[in-house]
Order: C-alpha cells, then sequence, then structure tokens
C-alpha cells in the first residue's frame, strides 16, 4: 500500500548524513533499475521494520496512529531501494488476521468472565479454570500466550484446577548430607583425579602387557572420607549367615570348596499351589525364608580345660601324673578317683624344673616417697630479714607478757633499779636512807648477774654432748662426697710431727695413710673424708705446723751448716680432689726402702698413679735451682 493510496501528504526525503548523493525521486528514470532485472536491490533493514509496525499499528482496531509509510533513504555508493507492491499487501493482510484473532479472543475471555461474576456461587476457582481453557485455546490456535498468575481469595498462587501450588522452598545444607542425594549426582560430583590407573591397549610401554591383571596397589582407590549407608553391614552379615547356613546343610563343614557338589534347596516348596508369576515381593519373602526358617547347626565348642596345657609344668608331681598335655584329666584317673580335681591353687613356682634358667631382678626400693604430701622448699632469707623476724617475735613475746600482766595473771615484775637511776626510781626513799637503798641495789644487781650466769649454764653443753655434737658434725660431712688430699714432705723425723699428723686424722675420722721411703728420702701423705675435715687437716699441714722449726735450730748451734738451710723442710699439696669410692680403711704409717716397694704398695690399694704424682713433683723440685 503505497502512501497515496492511504490519502496522506508525501513527506520530503532528507538526505543521508553520511553521503551527498541524490536521492532516489531525483534520479533519473535512465538510471533506475527495472523491475524483474537480474539485478537484486539493497534493502535497509530499519526501514523495513519501521513500515511493519505502523501497519500493524494501523490494522488494530481502534488505533488512532496514522504513520505513513517511510521511503528508505538511498545508500551512498548504491542503488536505490526497491519494494514490491505485492509483498506489502500480503504481509499487512497477513497482520491484520492475526490482529483481529488476538482481538477476538481477549473480548470472548472479558465476556465470559463478566458472565461467572454476574452468577451468585461464582468463585475465584471457576474464574481461573475458565480464563486458563481460554488461554488454552488461544494457544491452540497458533498464537503464543503466556500462562496469567492465578491467586486466590488469600493471595496464594493457584493452577486451573483451583489446587493451592505448593513451592519446595531451597535451604543451605551441609556437605555431608548432600552425599546421600544419589548415585547420579555422586558420580557427577566425582573427580576424575581420584579414579585408579587402568592400563589401556594403546599403553606407549613396551613393558606393560594389556592382558595381565591390574595390581591391587594400582587398582585401589584413595582413602577418603566417606559415610557408610545405613543397613550396609546388616545386609552383609544377612548374607554371611545364608550362605553359611547353605553350605551346613548341603554338608559341606569341612571346608571342602561347595561349587564341586550339587545343592539342594533348603526352602520347601508348597506343590499344591499353582505356579504363578515371580514378584520383586514374593523374591524379598522367599530370601528371607531362606535365611531365617532354617536351623543352622551350631558349630560344637570346645571344652574348657582343666589347666592350660602352659601351665602344667607348675603342678607337683602326683597332680602332673593325672593330667594329659592338654591340660584335661585323664579318663583314667578320672575312673579311680571321680572326684579328683586340678585346681591354680596347687601351682608353685618351685614345682617348675625351668624357673632356674629365668633371670630374676632384684627388687628395688622405690625412688619417690612413700607419703604423698608435698616437699616444703626452706625459704633462704638475708641477714636484715633474720633479725628483723626476731625484733618482730621478741616484741610479740614483750607484748603477750605485758598483756598477761594487764590481766592480773602474772605478777608485775620489780623494778631494774640501778645506781644511774636509784634517786629518780626512789627518790623518797633514797633521801631518807641513802646507804640501805644503795645495798638494796647492789643486792639487786649482783642476783641479776647471777641468774644470767645460771641462764648461761643451763644452756651450756656437757663435755658428753659437745663430744656428741663433734662427732655428728663429722659423719655428716663425711657422708657427703669423698674429698682426697696429698702431700709430699721431704723430713718426718721428728716425732712431734709425726704425732701431729696420726692424732689430727684420727680426730677428724679421716683414712690414708704416710708412705716413707728412705731410699729417695720421699715422704707421702694421703688423707681420705669430709670437706670440712680434708680443710681443716689442710691447714695443719700447711700453716699449722713448723717444719722448719728443728731445722733452724740446728743451724743456730752449727752455722757451718749451710746445705740444710738451702735444702728447707717445707709441706707441698701435690694435689686435692674428689674421687667415687675410699681406697683406705684406716690411717696408718708405713716405711719402705725403696721406691719400687712403695709403688707396690700403693698398686694393691689400687692408687699407685697417687706415687707418680709424689715421685714427679720430687723430680720438679729437684730440678729447680
Amino acid at each position: 500500500m503505497t502512501m497515496e493510496q492511504c490519502g496522506e501528504a508525501p513527506r520530503r526525503k532528507r538526505k543521508s548524513r553520511f553521503s551527498d548523493a541524490p536521492a532516489d525521486s531525483a534520479a533519473p528514470a535512465s538510471k533506475r533499475p527495472a523491475v524483474g532485472t537480474d539485478t537484486s536491490p539493497v534493502l535497509d533493514p530499519a526501514a523495513l521494520a519501521r513500515a511493519a509496525a505502523a501497519k500493524i499499528s494501523r490494522a488494530i482496531p481502534g488505533s488512532s496512529v496514522t504513520t505513513a509509510l517511510p521511503v528508505p533513504a538511498a545508500v551512498p555508493g548504491s542503488a536505490a531501494v526497491h519494494v514490491d507492491p505485492e509483498e506489502l499487501s500480503r504481509i499487512e493482510q497477513e497482520k491484520r488476521r492475526r490482529t483481529d484473532q488476538i482481538y477476538k479472543s481477549v473480548q470472548s475471555q472479558m465476556s465470559h468472565i463478566k458472565e461467572l461474576l454476574r452468577k451468585p456461587g461464582a468463585s475465584t476457582a471457576a474464574v481461573a479454570a475458565s480464563t486458563a481453557m481460554q488461554s488454552a485455546r488461544a494457544a491452540g490456535s497458533g498464537t503464543y500466550m503466556p500462562a496469567p498468575l492465578l491467586l486466590d481469595e488469600q493471595g496464594r498462587e493457584i493452577d486451573a484446577a483451583g489446587n493451592v501450588v505448593v513451592k519446595k522452598p531451597s535451604v543451605a545444607t551441609l556437605k555431608a548430607n548432600q552425599g546421600a542425594r544419589g548415585s547420579d549426582a555422586a558420580k557427577k560430583n566425582q573427580n576424575p583425579y581420584l579414579s585408579h590407573r587402568t592400563v589401556d591397549e594403546d599403553d606407549k610401554l613396551e613393558a606393560v602387557d594389556p592382558r595381565l591383571k591390574v595390581t591391587k596397589r594400582e587398582t585401589r582407590a584413595r582413602k577418603t572420607f566417606n559415610f557408610v549407608a545405613q543397613g550396609t553391614y546388616v545386609k552383609q552379615a544377612e548374607q554371611v549367615r545364608a550362605r553359611d547356613a547353605k553350605k551346613m546343610m548341603a554338608g559341606f563343614t569341612s571346608g571342602r570348596n561347595p561349587r564341586g557338589y550339587q545343592k539342594e534347596s533348603i526352602v520347601p516348596i508348597d506343590e499344591s499351589t499353582e505356579p504363578t508369576e515371580s514378584t520383586p515381593e514374593d523374591d524379598e519373602k522367599s530370601s528371607e525364608m531362606e535365611i531365617d526358617s532354617v536351623d543352622v547347626p551350631l558349630k560344637p565348642e570346645m571344652s574348657t580345660p582343666d589347666v592350660e596345657w602352659w601351665d602344667v609344668g607348675y603342678l607337683p608331681k602326683d597332680k602332673r601324673a593325672i593330667v594329659d598335655k592338654f591340660g584335661f584329666i585323664k579318663a583314667k584317673a578320672r575312673k579311680e578317683d571321680p572326684d579328683v580335681t586340678v585346681s591354680y591353687a596347687d601351682m608353685k613356682l618351685k614345682y617348675c624344673g625351668t624357673a632356674h634358667v629365668c633371670e630374676h631382678p632384684a627388687r628395688l626400693n622405690l625412688i619417690t616417697r612413700q607419703d604423698n604430701k608435698p616437699v616444703a622448699v626452706p625459704l633462704m632469707l638475708t641477714a636484715a630479714e633474720r633479725k628483723k623476724i626476731r625484733r618482730q617475735n621478741r616484741a610479740d613475746r614483750e607484748k603477750e607478757k605485758q598483756d598477761k600482766i594487764a590481766l592480773g595473771l602474772l605478777p608485775p615484775p620489780e623494778p631494774k633499779v640501778k645506781l644511774s637511776n636509784m634517786m629518780r626510781v626512789l627518790s623518797e626513799q633514797a633521801v631518807a636512807d641513802p646507804s640501805a637503798i644503795e645495798r638494796k641495789v647492789r643486792d639487786q644487781i649482783a642476783q641479776r648477774e647471777k641468774n644470767h650466769e645460771m641462764r648461761n649454764l643451763a644452756r651450756k653443753l656437757t663435755p658428753e654432748e659437745r663430744r656428741e655434737k663433734k662427732l655428728r658434725k663429722i659423719k655428716e660431712d663425711a657422708a657427703g662426697d669423698i674429698h682426697v688430699a696429698l702431700f709430699k714432705v721431704p723430713d718426718l723425723s721428728n716425732p712431734q710431727h709425726r704425732f701431729k699428723v696420726d692424732v689430727n686424722a684420727q680426730q677428724y675420722h679421716l683414712t690414708g695413710g704416710v708412705l716413707i721411703c728412705k731410699d729417695s728420702n720421699i715422704n707421702m701423705v694421703v688423707v681420705e673424708g669430709g670437706k670440712k675435715a680434708i680443710k681443716q687437716y689442710t691447714k695443719l699441714m700447711m700453716r699449722r705446723i713448723d717444719w722448719n722449726g728443728a731445722r733452724e735450730a740446728e743451724q743456730e748451734s752449727d752455722s757451718e751448716d749451710e746445705d740444710a738451710a738451702k735444702r728447707g723442710n717445707g709441706c707441698l699439696l701435690v694435689w686435692q680432689g674428689v674421687v667415687a669410692r675410699k681406697a683406705f680403711n684406716n690411717f696408718r704409717f708405713q716405711e719402705c726402702r725403696t721406691s719400687a716397694t712403695a709403688r707396690k704398695v700403693m698398686e694393691a690399694k689400687n692408687v699407685v698413679h697417687y706415687w707418680d704424682l709424689v715421685e714427679k713433683s720430687a723430680e720438679t723440685a729437684a730440678a729447680e735451682p
């Protein structure tokens, strides 16, 4: 349909913005392409779409839109657009036919709904059903219409039959619950990298034969955390029980292969019933009947022996004779004495002939304390803190004493009168008779001094207690580590020196000895004991004994003996240390003629290195100028 046929004035054609080419109407008639020629015109899709939209709007009844058919503009560098009038008329008729059909369908639906609403018993469901029916008719006619949203009086969504549509809400769930949705979901989410390795025929490795079975190590799937479905192990147990029941009833309890024999059915067959088609439910019932209705004979249990076979060796001879190697009482012994019994109360370790070859370690005392009381660690205080505590305790005692005097529990003490405060304390009495008061004050002073001395004597230890205290301290000192001191004395000819060395060693409870070698003029003193005792004995040897006193007296009488003065007679501490155990039992003197004999004496005590140290120190002293 052209613009002249529609009764509209032709519009002025506009030039393209992208080209200055003349429009179709301005082109010469010689250059226009003829209809039916072989040259196909170039059409503008946008122009065709606008023309089709205008025709559809004009075809709808009641539409007041009258739009002229736009003439497509000339395409730059191409021929003018040619529109076939017959094609346009055909498209217009088809669009008008569809529009009329849609309009009639809508009008029929609206009229039907109005009729239903006029009736007194009309409901929303009936209206919805009729609307859906009309929509279905319209859809069947070839026109697509979306299903309308149907709601009831309460606002709930309903279907064409008037039923409420229930939608399953989507809720969050755990990963553990997603595994039970089905095997399809599990297969869908299966990780291909977790599957086991298989050998293909196209394997490039020449050493791999695809015909061989794959080892279990390669086919074993990776261990993952999987939940077992409920009833899995129950079903497996039922299958095992059914298989065992069939074996027992078929006579295969000896463990032979049951597949090599013909098995008989253990399910009773009712011959009176006619054969019918089997269903899955009948198969399940028959399997349950096959498992539960058969009484499987239990395996006979072995009787318990009177004693275990490994305990027979601990029985006495008379009891051992009536028991076999398996721990059962022999039939002969039971026949002779029906009341014979064997119990573990008769067993003893001494009856076993192989008990002496077993090493039984000695029982050791527990290292831990038997009582579980917590051990209180003493608090170490400084001298100032100890002094402060003593002062506080003394003040507390004095305060307690004053409180008792105030309550009348103790008599008040006499005033402490001295010559310096006599006139201030006893002013009136001192003025009346000063001499008597002075004598009284002096008597009180003497009494206080006497009481003080008596208290000191009461606290003083007796000679026996002092000896016990000294001995106790020495033993406590010796109970610790064993200390050793080794001395070299050039001369022990003085009896006074020998006496001091011997007696002090006995008093300090030291062990060791004095070894005198006349040939090499070496005198060795070795002592063993506690730390404090060794310290006191070392002070005795190095400081208290004057080893050169006798020699100096001789030098004064005989001034010509200069060699003796140069030689000297001092004591030398060769070595001092700690050892694991004592080598001597007591303290004694021993004289040897040669150094070889002295070495043998030390070697017998396993302390030959003591003598070697003394000899080396003597050689070093002789080498010095």
